[in-house]
């Protein structure tokens, strides 16, 4: 395994989850076990995007055989119809080692964090989450009660991926997140238009009537 971190490829919201699925697949065939970091600035959806792998699995790979530790929190069933919690929040590097108990028959493991490698060493995938800001802003504010001076700590921070890995992917499930910014004119101009010509019909249908 190399310590240098790839260059990012981008997933798009229709075919993330296929993706992602056959990249880890093929590596859990080659080493039993993948990590999976999903990070991004807060408010960018990492908490909401583990939960759904938690809860729906990814191609190939069931949700039994997934363990997903949020911000150092782990889900686990308990009796079947409940969830236990397995609180383990380190100031150091331990690489998830306070997990490893309730880990063992997982084939993926997601560890959801803004800044991963200030516990992780390096990790087989990382899933790097973008979100426009004045979304990420909206999100903060709804949530928490210093929401606002969160984003505004956060707005200009370095939104790098400094974690080793051997792949990287980029994504963003905000529809408008880089989309061309013609798209959203050219859209508005379409209903424009339809406006106008019903209006010069209504004009012609009206100089008609005074005609009769």
């Amino acid at each position: 395994m190399t310590s240098e971190i790839s260059s990012s490829a981008k997933l798009t919201p229709a075919s993330w989850e296929r993706t992602l699925g056959q990249v880890i697949e093929r590596i859990i065939q080659g080493k039993g076990r993948v990590l999976l970091c999903v990070t991004g600035k807060p408010g960018a959806g990492k908490s909401t995007l583990g939960k759904q792998i938690r809860k729906k699995g990814l191609v190939g790979i069931p949700p039994r055989k997934i363990g997903v530790i949020d911000d150092g929190v782990l889900s686990i069933p308990f009796f079947g119809l409940f969830k236990r919690r397995i609180k383990s929040k380190a100031g150091i590097q331990d690489n998830l080692s306070p997990f490893d108990q309730y880990l063992k028959n997982k084939k993926l493991v997601v560890y959801v964090n803004t800044k991963p490698q200030l516990r992780v060493e390096r990790c087989d995938v990382v899933l790097h989450l973008r979100c426009p800001d004045e979304e990420r802003k909206q999100r903060l504010i709804k949530r928490e009660l210093d929401g606002e001076a969160r984003f505004n700590c956060t707005l200009n921070s370095p939104d790098d991926v400094v974690i080793p890995a051997d792949h990287v992917f980029d994504l963003c499930l905000v529809a408008s997140h880089d989309r061309a910014p013609q798209a959203g004119a050219q859209t508005a101009l379409a209903v424009a238009s339809i406006f106008i010509e019903a209006g010069f019909h209504m004009v012609n249908w009206a100089s008609r009537v005074a005609d009769c």
